[in-house]
């Protein structure tokens, strides 16, 4: 905690935490981390956002990839709040998603 109390740029106001893959299912069992956010909030305070970062080609179920982590991200957030593990912010985390092209290198064998 030490260390987070030296930042004194008074531009810092947002900490980001990027989730990828699966990482969204797994937040909702990290106490831990919360407990630790909740030391640096005190030390330093900040807006929390939760950035998902996610190719925008893939389907789930006929419809886009990044539509269900949003809502899944959503869904753990609200739980997470429920259970007090946000309380100590002064505002609801922001939900960002990000979109990127996937990233395909095809080997097609040359017919000439």
């Amino acid at each position: 905690m030490e260390v987070f109390s030296t930042i004194t740029s008074p531009v810092f106001s947002e900490l980001v935490i990027v989730l990828a893959g699966y990482g969204i299912s797994y937040l909702s069992k990290e106490v831990v981390m919360f407990e630790t956010l909740r030391k640096m909030h005190e030390v330093r305070p900040f807006k929390l956002v939760f950035s998902f970062e996610g190719p925008c080609f893939v389907f789930w179920s006929g419809r886009p990839a990044l539509v269900e982590p949003r809502r899944e991200l959503k869904e753990v957030l609200d739980s997470l709040a429920t259970n007090g593990l946000l309380d100590f912010l002064g505002s609801p985390p922001t939900i960002r998603i990000v979109t990127q092209l996937p990233h395909y290198e095809w080997d097609f064998p040359s017919f000439d």
